[in-house]
């Protein structure tokens, strides 16, 4: 096979596949920047794809005219000291502001809000939405400077829509640390709408993920994904989507067994990924055994440590 080293599913995070739990996260933040909601958060399980949809919603909102709100994006790291100037620091160093050293918070604040205007005023309307991902690494205090720049906004008559999105077990322990009346401002300015993200749920929503790899091209004019590395199984018919029922049902079984509520997308991808560019181009498609399916869904350790894979050597 003459393949292009840049082809998509030989790249890390190179494959960009449209998802149910992606439209409907699309569709719940319209929904609220329609009926002027100034906040909430999205929760779900680790590595199901959450920082994948939170850094893809740029031109996927639109106001009810059809024009594209600006949507700004920054991600919450831990450090050992947590402020609410580290808080206008990271918006500004993930919007590549200029910043330095010595800048103190009011500073760094004033900076990134001057942004958020310019984005506005790019996009001819007054209002934006701010994606924090990782929320759950902050400390209640720091989300008054969340407060503060919707306060600073609504001084010059302009909004901002903030959205948390974070991993569900720590985020809710870190809503919980807010249930006081010293939060209470901060509660019902940001957390009176909720929604939880999943990954794939169903075998529908399998096979519709893996249909995209019997359409999708690279180049765009090249091969279909699975054509570039089965393009005899291809030539005679055969399409990864016919294999859900069977690679759902192995899922399923592990899912059981370990608690899992949904297949996240990264391990869902992965396991097509190495179906697609590995053991199915090695060991065969025309028999596919529920053995080889197991094994390219273990191999992207999904079931962490409470499943072991099975070397793929005693598959044959």
């Amino acid at each position: 096979m003459n393949i292009p080293p840049e082809h998509p599913l030989l790249q890390p995070k190179g494959v960009h596949l449209e998802t149910p739990a992606f439209q409907r996260l699309v569709d719940t933040l319209t929904e609220w920047l329609w009926s002027g909601t100034t906040g909430g958060f999205i929760v779900g399980a680790p590595r199901i794809g959450k920082s994948w949809a939170a850094r893809s919603l740029a031109d996927q909102l639109r106001l009810r005219d059809g024009r594209a709100v600006p949507v700004l994006y920054m991600s919450i790291v831990d450090r050992d000291t947590k402020t609410i100037a580290e808080i206008c620091r990271r918006a500004c160093i993930d919007q590549d502001l200029p910043i330095t050293g010595r800048a103190n918070a009011d500073r760094l604040s004033e900076q990134f809000l001057t942004h958020v205007c310019d984005a506005q005023v790019e996009a001819d309307m007054r209002t934006a939405v701010l994606v924090v991902d990782e929320f759950d690494h902050l400390i209640p205090r720091q989300f008054n400077a969340f407060a503060e720049f919707f306060n600073r906004l609504d001084q010059l008559h302009r909004t901002m829509m903030t959205v948390f999105i974070g991993n569900k077990a720590e985020a809710l322990a870190l809503l919980e640390l807010m249930t006081g009346d010293e939060y209470r401002r901060i509660r019902g300015r940001f957390f009176k709408r909720f929604a939880e993200y999943y990954g794939i749920r169903n075998r529908e929503e399998l096979t519709a993920l893996m249909r995209q790899y019997d359409t999708l091209r690279y180049p765009e004019h090249g091969p279909t994904y699975c054509a570039a590395f089965l393009p005899q199984a291809v030539d005679a018919g055969w399409r990864l989507a016919g294999l859900s029922k069977d690679l759902w049902r192995m899922y399923s079984e592990i899912a059981k067994d370990c608690d899992l509520d949904s297949w996240g997308l990264e391990y869902a991808v992965g396991t097509l990924n190495v179906l697609v560019t590995d053991l199915l181009p090695q060991y065969g498609w025309q028999n596919v055994e529920d053995d080889l399916l197991r094994e390219a869904i273990l191999l992207t350790h999904v079931a962490d440590d409470f499943v072991k894979a099975h070397s793929v050597r005693a598959i044959r």
